[in-house]
């Protein structure tokens, strides 16, 4: 392409060019050859549809090239297509029309292409046609004249091929030598002879399509081929029994990638943060500051970079999977299972990613384009077990459910059956209330799964890898703001007010309770426990970790972790458990470290045996105040892990949800009900649990 001197271009204002075309066409691979990274990525004022602007120069001329949302249709009836007409038609406030306009035209699919591509023409601005996908025509027998094809449309079209870059050059010279075109010939007569009887909507595609059959006669040449490999692919990608087998290995490699490779990645940002966190603490002088600076804003912006991997490594499945042309596939199979509670095959892929981690789910659900779908499946995605909820899943299981064999069979373990439980119980969970919200709240007729499978093309490096740099920069920008701000705030709740003689009034009266205690007790095991707890508070690190712990008692968190009792009675918490609780709402992962500090344990490190065992013993040797009653049992355990797996305790995820919908109603309304949910979860877990073990 011709670039000129930034000085030359300055001189001239940009043309604004709008690229417009059907999904799965090449548009997002023609928008990176003409203008690579996008230079501006946000939302159309307004709305929350993504704008995408890249800017590049031609001939001395600056040109800002828009990728609007891809659609069908003119005739709007989604958001997309609403803001893709209105901006066309110069209607969107804040946004002029464009100069120009580039539609991006599936030469493989030229009949079905040409429907908008007649509609946008008759808008007047000047128009030029970029014929997308010559090279995969080729492979199935097509051949497009396209001299005669721009003679009939009277607008310039330019075959190209984007990923080898072919005929780019010829495009940006005909984008700026494009004049308004003269309104299709023969097309007003067409419609006009459609029977009026006919419903509006069906009286335009009537007589477009009898225009275009008209236009595309003589243009469009087929010769024979063999049987293609993509048809010899589909019949097997898309076979009920094959293709979903398949689709099941697939996701699990992809599932499983996430858990693991995602992991030593996280590992190791973790291992950063607290380094980073440990040097800051040693030039910073002991005190409010340095807690702050350490405990507030590292801690919650570690909480923030932390997710980064799994986010990236699941937008780059997502993109290499959809660069490919299997995800269509992968849609049209799961169509099938969806469409029974309600939604339909698009809303299956976020779902799944939701069970590495919600966030990364909640943004794909921006393939969805149908609204109700979207905002069912973003409201869904939080009931999937993610892996923040692990850790919680792991201690209460490794701790309180009894490690024997279920149904005599020896590797079948009861720990390992709850764990499968608690997944399964997120599954079955969503599946009800997609059911039952699709014929309440979000009641209406049946959402049509209408989509056209792309051809198998090789992905491309860049728009995956743009992909990936998109998704992980939204995330940073934008959510992360938000939940540093609120680790912060968790922080200030954790640590005021602070009384040091109260504390080490508590402290001294821990130190006689235990002594009280152990002189009473005879069971060697709680002689044993109790003596290592008096042990504890002997040492500089027990000493410390119990102030902690009374000051965090003292605290605002643990005066409402006490004001929450009477809640969290009937599902077996005392107050400590719902302060934990409380405190974990940022992230579900923080209620281990939580639960250390406010059992006098300290921090934990949910990767050290040492430190795993030590809280284990310490919450068996827990009871409850002014009683020898032990706070944990299994059925306590249970209902824990049911709370976490059904409440929506993630800041994150809450940030993300009111993001991408664009209302704070959204996830207020989720955060409610999935509290709601798994309260009433926990309760009939521990009632049940406790009549049946006693």
């Amino acid at each position: 392409m011709n670039v000129t001197a930034a000085g030359a271009a300055e001189a001239s204002p940009p043309l604004m060019v709008a690229l417009l075309g059907n999904p799965n066409t090449g548009k997002s691979t023609l928008f990176s050859a003409l203008a690579g990274i996008a230079t501006r990525v946000g939302n159309y004022p307004g709305v929350t549809v993504e704008e995408k602007v890249g800017r590049f120069v031609h001939a001395g001329r600056p040109i800002d090239l828009i990728d609007l949302p891809g659609t069908y249709s003119l005739s709007p009836k989604s958001p997309d297509e609403k803001v893709a007409v209105d901006l066309l038609r110069g209607r969107l406030a804040g946004m002029p029309a464009p100069d120009r306009i580039v539609i991006v035209v599936d030469a493989t699919n030229l009949e079905r292409n040409l429907y908008l591509a007649s509609q946008a023409i008759e808008i007047g601005l000047p128009t030029v046609i970029a014929l997308t996908l010559g090279d995969a025509a080729a492979d199935r027998g097509i051949a497009v004249d396209a001299a005669e094809l721009s003679r009939r449309l009277g607008c310039a079209v330019v075959p190209v091929v984007a990923p080898r870059r072919q005929g780019i050059a010829k495009l940006a010279d005909a984008i700026l030598a494009a004049l308004p075109p003269r309104q299709p010939e023969g097309l007003a007569a067409a419609l006009a002879a459609v029977d009026p009887a006919q419903l509006p909507a069906a009286r335009e595609a009537i007589g477009r399509y009898a225009w275009i059959e008209r236009v595309v006669e003589g243009v469009v040449r087929r010769r024979p081929v063999a049987r293609s490999i993509d048809d010899r692919i589909d019949a097997v990608v898309t076979h009920r029994v094959w293709g979903t087998l398949l689709f099941a290995l697939t996701m699990l490699a992809v599932f499983t990638s996430i858990f693991w490779l995602a992991a030593p990645l996280m590992e190791g940002i973790s291992a950063g943060v607290d380094t980073f966190a440990e040097v800051v603490r040693g030039l910073l002088p002991e005190g409010a500051v340095r807690s702050l600076v350490v405990d507030g804003v590292i801690a919650g912006a570690g909480s923030v970079v932390i997710f980064v991997p799994q986010i990236a490594l699941l937008f780059f499945w997502i993109a290499l999977l959809e660069g490919c042309g299997y995800l269509s596939r992968a849609a049209f199979l799961m169509d099938r299972l969806l469409v029974g509670v309600g939604l339909s095959g698009k809303s299956f892929i976020p779902l799944l990613s939701s069970f590495a981690c919600a966030i990364p789910g909640i943004m794909a659900a921006r393939t969805i384009e149908n609204p109700r779908d979207r905002l069912l499946t973003i409201l869904l995605a939080p009931l999937m077990s993610c892996s923040a909820r692990l850790p919680v899943y792991f201690l209460m299981c490794g701790a309180f459910v009894p490690n024997v064999p279920v149904a005599g069979i020896p590797w079948l373990r009861l720990p390992a059956v709850v764990l499968a439980s608690l997944y399964a119980l997120g599954v079955v969970v969503a599946a009800v209330a997609a059911f039952v919200l699709t014929r309440t709240v979000f009641r209406g007729p049946p959402q049509p799964f209408v989509m056209e499978l792309p051809g198998w093309r090789w992905p491309q490096v860049r728009i995956v890898l743009e992909r990936v740099r998109e998704a992980t920069w939204s995330f940073l920008s934008g959510a992360g703001t938000t939940i540093l701000a609120m680790s912060v705030v968790l922080w200030a709740l954790s640590h005021y007010p602070r009384n040091e003689a109260a504390v080490e009034a508590e402290v001294a009266s821990e130190r006689t309770s235990l002594r009280a205690r152990l002189d009473g007790e005879e069971d060697a095991a709680t002689v044993a426990d109790l003596s290592a707890a008096l042990d504890a508070l002997d040492t500089p690190e027990g000493l410390d970790a119990a102030r902690r712990g009374a000051a965090q008692r003292q605290s605002f968190l643990g005066l409402t972790g006490r004001f929450i009792e009477p809640v969290v009675r009937p599902l077996g918490w005392d107050w400590r458990l719902g302060c934990a609780a409380i405190a974990s709402f940022p992230a579900r992962e923080v209620v281990l470290g939580t639960l250390g500090v406010i059992y006098n344990l300290g921090d934990v490190d949910a990767g050290s045996e040492e430190g795993g065992t030590a809280l284990v013993r310490r919450l068996r040797a827990a009871t409850w105040d002014g009683s020898r009653r032990k706070v944990f049992t299994l059925p306590v355990a249970l209902s824990i892990m049911v709370f976490f797996a059904l409440c929506a305790q993630c800041a994150s995820t809450l940030v993300v949800i009111w993001r991408e919908t664009g209302s704070w109603i959204w996830p207020v309304a989720s955060f409610t009900s999935m509290t709601v949910l798994a309260w009433l979860g926990a309760f009939v877990t521990y009632q049940l649990g406790t009549f049946l073990v006693g």
